[in-house]
C-alpha cells in the first residue's frame, strides 16, 4: 500500500515538472517574442499618441527558421516605461494591415478575415510621464484597401 502511494506521488511530481517546463518554454519562445528592433522586422507605419507617451508601429516580420512565419505585427513602445508590447499579429497572406489613432482608440484596418487577425488584448494601458496612466481601446475593421496616414 505504501509503495502504491509512493508511485502515485512520484507520478504527480513528474507530471507537474513536465507541465512547469512546458509553460516555461512557452513563455520564453512564444508568449514574449523578441521586440521588432532586434528581430527580423521592417517598419511600415509609425504613430505617436497625443500625449507623446507611446509610439505605435506596424512591422512586417519574419520569425522562426524553416518553415518561417511572415506577417504583420502591431507593437507599442511605452516610452515612460521603456517597454515593448505586441498588440496584433496577422499572416502576410491575409492582405494588408494598417493602424489609425483617434482619441482613446486604436483602429487596426485589415483585408483578411477576422480569424486571421490575432489581437492580444482589447485595450492598452500605458504610463504618462507625470505618473498617471492612459488607455487606448483596440478595434479591428475589415476594409478592401488599407488606409495609410
Amino acid at each position: 500500500m505504501l509503495r502504491r502511494i509512493g508511485l502515485w506521488f512520484l507520478a504527480a511530481v513528474v507530471a507537474l515538472a513536465v507541465l512547469f517546463v512546458a509553460v516555461l518554454i512557452y513563455q520564453l519562445t512564444v508568449y514574449k517574442p523578441d521586440p521588432p528592433k532586434v528581430a527580423n522586422c521592417t517598419p511600415l507605419q509609425t504613430l505617436i499618441t497625443e500625449d507623446s507617451a507611446a509610439q505605435l508601429y506596424v512591422y512586417h516580420c519574419k520569425r522562426g527558421n524553416e518553415p518561417s512565419w511572415q506577417g504583420y505585427e502591431v507593437w507599442v513602445e511605452k516610452l515612460a516605461e521603456g517597454d515593448w508590447q505586441r498588440l496584433v499579429t496577422a499572416p502576410q497572406a491575409s492582405g494588408c494591415l494598417s493602424i489609425a489613432l483617434q482619441p482613446g482608440k486604436l483602429t487596426v484596418y485589415h483585408q483578411g478575415s477576422r480569424g486571421h487577425v490575432s489581437v492580444a488584448a482589447a485595450s492598452l494601458v500605458y504610463e504618462l510621464p507625470a505618473g498617471a496612466a492612459s488607455t487606448l481601446s483596440i478595434a479591428t475593421e475589415r476594409v478592401s484597401e488599407c488606409p495609410v496616414d
